[in-house]
């Protein structure tokens, strides 16, 4: 259920924001045929992590993010709004009391390797809205002073990001 009301909201999403793309509101492409551009960005997205930083050059962009991630993202059409493809390596490492099959472990690294797609809206403010879903391979460890224990996971991932371009 929880899948179905994500993706429903993706679709909506993407058709409200479609609506408004092709408005006055709109980015004039010649604004952003810059040879370099870029984006500051907050959300959550596994290109980006919870904030993050776009630099893009004609078709493709570099993401690198907090926690530590970074990807590449190709576009379709290098203007405003558009789809992209991407891949991702995002990892993190916290202290956190987890307990599995009666162990208490007081770390958690993870790293996440992924692909998808997304649609990045970009308006003449210079304001940008991306939605992504990826495909991702998340390696879990989790440790304490006496045992390690790792989980290998493939889950779908949803991102959602504010930015402003520059």
């Amino acid at each position: 259920m929880k899948r179905k009301v994500i993706v429903g909201a993706f679709i909506v999403v993407f058709f409200l924001g479609d609506a408004f793309s092709d408005s006055a509101f709109a980015a004039e492409a010649s604004d952003m045929n810059a040879p370099w551009g870029g984006s500051v960005n907050l959300g959550f997205s596994p290109y980006l992590g919870g904030v993050g930083l776009e630099l893009q050059q004609s078709n493709f962009g570099l993401t690198l993010g907090l926690p530590a991630s970074i990807g590449v993202r190709y576009y379709f059409d290098p203007s405003g709004t558009q789809w992209f493809l991407g891949t991702h390596v995002l990892h993190y490492d916290v202290e956190d009391d987890e307990t599995k099959d009666g162990v208490l472990y007081k770390e958690v690294e993870a790293t996440w390797w992924g692909a998808g797609v997304g649609y990045k809206w970009r308006w003449a403010a210079h304001w940008d809205l991306t939605f992504s879903l990826s495909l991702v391979y998340e390696k879990e460890k989790y440790k304490n002073a006496t045992a390690t224990r790792e989980e290998e996971t493939i889950w779908s991932v949803p991102g959602i990001t504010i930015g402003y371009a520059f």
